[in-house]
């Protein structure tokens, strides 16, 4: 029994530091805001400094499904599949008034663009310094 109990406070103890880590992890996380109405994002230029990102898309009264892509600013235009920055789409659509968020992106030194393909918006400026 003693065993047991040992065993088991151990893995709890890994367990909790694994959780601290993971939360740890997340505050150096930063978090920017996008809003879409019909056919654009209301922030339409982006200057943000190497880092971890994470973006929260809010569908601000279109009537349909929305998300965000970020590629690389040579990659404009290219399949989306192919050359999107993977964790920049949002974990699902954006429903009418609602917000979901993307996964963690790092980016690195360099010029992307961002945009909806659903809704459909203009390619934006994002720049990375």
């Amino acid at each position: 029994m003693r065993k047991l109990f040992s065993a088991l406070l151990i893995i709890c103890a890994l367990f909790m530091n694994q959780n601290a880590k993971a939360q740890t992890m997340e505050k150096n996380v930063i978090i920017i805001e996008l809003t879409q109405t019909e056919g654009q994002f209301e922030t339409q230029n982006l200057e943000l400094t190497a880092g971890k990102y994470q973006f929260r898309v809010v569908n601000k009264d279109v009537d349909r499904d929305l998300g965000l892509a970020i590629q690389k600013k040579e990659d404009k235009g290219e399949d989306l599949m192919k050359t999107a920055l993977p964790s920049a789409f949002t974990s699902a659509y954006v429903k009418k008034g609602k917000a979901e968020y993307s996964g963690v992106v790092e980016l690195k030194k360099g010029k992307y663009v961002y945009f909806c393909p659903l809704n459909p918006t203009p390619y934006y400026n994002l720049t990375v310094k």
